[in-house]
């Protein structure tokens, strides 16, 4: 899965932030703000990524456990999925 070129991550006074461009400001109404779990996922999506590759990355970051980071990853890649943010 690789995440969509029409939505970029800015910072503004400490939140992070998806703001979609183009066409895609019809669709989605607002801003989207991220967590450091959604915005680590975030950042790697630039590229195709696995499940797996996602998962290894946010334990690692965050020193979690392979079944937490999985759980987070999951509930993350599902909310992108269900707001057309994602390729697969």
């Amino acid at each position: 899965m690789k995440r969509k070129a029409d939505f970029m991550m800015q910072q503004v006074g400490g939140e992070r932030l998806l703001v979609p461009l183009g066409a895609q400001v019809m669709n989605l109404n607002g801003l989207l703000t991220l967590n450091e779990t959604g915005a680590c996922v975030w950042e790697r999506l630039a590229e195709e990524r696995s499940m797996d590759d996602l998962v290894a990355a946010v334990a690692e970051r965050f020193a979690v456990s392979d079944a937490t980071a999985r759980a987070d990853v999951q509930t993350f890649v599902g909310e992108m999925t269900r707001l057309g943010l994602l390729e697969r």
